[in-house]
């Protein structure tokens, strides 16, 4: 017996899935990559801690993808078993200004919800399409705020399906990167907000939206920002020096209205973008001296 044979023995809750082959172009922002030789959405912790053990046994390449906002796949696929958190895994439980997230969450869900509770801290997350366990593992941000400012505590879980609970301090957060990347999983945390008033904090959530919708490209296919901003400056405003807006390689573009995002405009192949990428890189670097770095993650290459 191989490992998709062995696979489906341990999806077994209602609210779980699994597929083999599933085109991962439909769970990513940017529509791009190929097959997944396995998909599973899971419900249930226990559910997470037999995959982790599953891992293990088989050797197997996991790669939890959440909601593919900032993941660019591979034209080959992914030769593994590609995992997305729901159910238990997705929850929200508010007590006071203290919260309890599951990874699975969306970031905007969790954003509308704090807002009605006239809880204050993610305002900036209503406009990033991105799950809270993506959030926690490259602290998002925008608008000079970032996901760990609000984080008390982290829960992950191991490589033998245990969960371990780490400290702000433990989670080691910077900017768009944290400690967390090690671990199988990240499965949820305790959040700590400042209470306020329901108005002001949904103003302000509406506001920091309507800056993002006019200044980034939000109907076109893309994974949102595509370099790291360099030290006191912008990967956009460098690219827009570099008179890069608009430049076009395959399906690929360049957005003519915020040089820090990638299109697919035409169906688009991961190669497409990463000669892009390179040529972007080559121009900041030759015009400015610049070496930008990627934050979007990538799925599947060698």
């Amino acid at each position: 017996m191989d490992w998709k044979e062995a696979l489906p023995e341990i999806v077994t809750q209602p609210g779980s899935r699994l597929r083999f082959g599933e085109p991962l172009a439909k769970h990513t922002h940017f529509g791009i990559g190929g097959e997944a030789t396995a998909y599973i959405e899971i419900s249930t912790v226990s559910e997470l801690a037999a995959l982790a053990r599953f891992h293990t046994e088989w050797d197997v390449p996991i790669a939890v993808i959440g909601r593919g906002s900032n993941l660019l796949v591979s034209d080959t696929g992914f030769k593994g078993i590609s995992v997305r958190l729901v159910g238990e895994l997705a929850k929200l439980e508010v007590d006071g200004n203290v919260v309890s997230v599951g990874a699975g969450l969306s970031l905007p869900a969790l954003s509308k919800t704090m807002s009605r509770s006239g809880l204050s801290g993610v305002e900036f997350a209503l406009g990033i399409p991105g799950s809270v366990g993506g959030a926690l593992i490259m602290n998002a941000g925008a608008w000079g705020s970032s996901f760990g400012d609000v984080v008390t505590d982290v829960t992950v879980m191991t490589d033998s399906g245990e969960l371990a609970n780490l400290t702000h301090a433990e989670a080691a957060f910077e900017y768009r990167h944290s400690g967390l990347e090690p671990y199988f999983c990240v499965t949820g945390a305790t959040l700590a907000f400042d209470p306020g008033d329901v108005d002001e904090i949904t103003d302000r959530m509406q506001t920091f939206y309507k800056q993002k919708v006019a200044t980034q490209p939000f109907a076109e296919e893309n994974a949102g920002c595509m370099f790291k901003n360099p030290p006191d400056d912008s990967a956009g405003r460098l690219i827009d020096i570099s008179g890069l807006k608009g430049y076009r390689i395959g399906g690929a573009e360049v957005s003519t209205v915020h040089g820090n995002f990638i299109l697919n405009l035409d169906n688009a192949t991961a190669e497409d973008v990463l000669k892009l990428v390179a040529y972007i890189q080559q121009q900041v670097r030759e015009k400015t001296g610049i070496s930008l770095q990627t934050e979007v993650k990538r799925l599947g290459f060698d």
